[in-house]
């Protein structure tokens, strides 16, 4: 009985690199929306510091 690891063939190797492929591009997509969601919360901390500041001295 066989199975895919007994065989050496060529189109499961291609369907690997593909998959290792589609796993690379998606990582960098992932780390492009984490690096997007950190700058928007660290503008809004800042904003939110600005507010509570000027509302602080405005007493």
């Amino acid at each position: 009985m066989a199975n895919k690891y007994s065989k050496s063939n060529k189109s499961t190797k291609a369907a690997e690199e593909k998959t290792m492929q589609d796993y690379e591009e998606r990582r960098k997509r992932l780390n492009k929306g984490a690096k997007i969601m950190a700058l928007i919360l660290v503008a809004s901390m800042i904003v939110f510091y600005v507010l509570s500041a000027g509302l602080f001295l405005m007493d």
